[in-house]
């Protein structure tokens, strides 16, 4: 049925409901628009399906439409938004068919009541020690957070609460995952590697006897808009600088027996990075054969340890390492951040591998 429709004093007809040939709204803030579309696609998808904020009985001159990706399926036209709706925010769709007027579809998402709260759910390093040149921390939230905001609100403060506001790198694009629920913050590396001119007029960013926080102020709000953070603080103590390469050698393993499903695991000669353990070790049989299971990283990320899906075979096994797996300090099994070891040792090999 169609919907009642007036004329408004620019001669544009509004829509007073969503009419049968109108588009799909949203639902939720993920969803896109859609619009069935007849005929050839002779027209750019922007001149058939605009979406502007705000309400339609606002003139829509002056105002710029909404960013996002159009796409055609047949005769269906998909528009995402380049950041998702907000929920409670109005909208408004403007379409126009061949020989017609435009149409104008308002809609607005509603909050959900039972919106998670925003909160930081993890941090790493996860222990309360960190060496003096620890390169990243990685911050996780318990929703997506909102963008281009992180450096009003994060600080690395000493332990009388003076903020250090040149240790962390400021990038244009903050380093974010793909939901923005986990934040990668950079340590400045020229306050780490020595000799270098940031190092020498600021000094390293932290020092080691010394208690430091990662602070987040309260008030950054979600990517919905349904809540801001509450403040937030890990407090850490500094010891030695790492600059070496990790030593195989000095991991201790415990090994399963065959034809059990006991965990194979390993305690590390240091913490690595969080997010590297995830795939860079793999255990393989003698016939070069990757074993299926489940591993898990350890407390304060300086053990690892892996459960197979099936008995473990009685055979000769392999814990295959990849050379590029760093520590919480950026060195790898190919070299150390502040030095570069191959030209010094010779190149190592792109991973290692253990006899269990």
């Amino acid at each position: 049925m169609e919907a009642e429709a007036s004329a408004d004093a620019f001669g544009v007809r509004r829509l007073a409901a969503t009419s049968e040939a109108g588009p799909s709204l949203p639902r939720t803030i993920e969803d896109p628009v859609l619009l069935r579309i007849a005929g050839s696609a002779s027209r750019t998808p922007d001149s058939e399906l605009t979406v502007f904020v705000g309400r339609s009985d606002a003139p829509l001159a002056g105002r710029l439409p909404v960013a996002g990706r159009y796409e055609r399926q047949g005769q269906l036209l998909r528009f995402t938004p380049a950041y998702r709706f907000v929920a409670g925010q109005d909208y408004v769709v403007r379409t126009r068919r061949d020989g017609e007027l435009p149409r104008f579809t308002e809609f607005d998402i509603p909050a959900r009541i039972d919106a998670a709260p925003a909160r930081v759910s993890h941090v790493y390093p996860s222990g309360g020690v960190v060496p003096e040149n620890v390169l990243r921390f990685y911050v996780h939230f318990s929703v997506p957070m909102a963008p281009h905001r992180a450096w009003e609100f994060i600080r690395l403060r000493d332990s009388v609460g003076v903020p250090d506001d040149a240790a962390f790198m400021r990038f244009k694009q903050e380093l974010w995952n793909e939901d923005r629920t986990r934040l990668t913050v950079l340590v400045d590396p020229g306050r780490i590697k020595r000799s270098v001119a940031t190092n020498l007029a600021l000094g390293p960013a932290l020092l080691e006897g010394n208690r430091y926080a990662l602070t987040i102020d309260a008030g950054w709000p979600s990517a919905d808009g349904e809540s801001v953070l509450p403040a937030w603080s890990k407090t850490f103590r500094v010891t030695a600088p790492l600059r070496t390469r990790p030593e195989l050698g000095q991991w201790q393993w415990r090994r399963p027996r065959s034809a059990t499903v006991e965990p194979l695991e390993a305690r590390f000669d240091r913490p690595f990075e969080r997010h590297c353990l995830g795939t860079a070790l793999r255990v393989a049989a003698s016939d070069g054969r990757v074993i299926a299971g489940t591993s898990q990283v350890g407390e304060n990320e300086a053990s690892w340890s892996f459960i197979p899906e099936e008995p473990w075979p009685s055979c000769d096994l392999r814990v295959v390492i990849d050379g590029g797996l760093e520590d919480v300090a950026g060195n790898s099994f190919r070299g150390v951040l502040d030095r570069d070891l191959s030209a010094v040792v010779g190149k190592s090999p792109p991973c290692n591998r253990v006899p269990v």
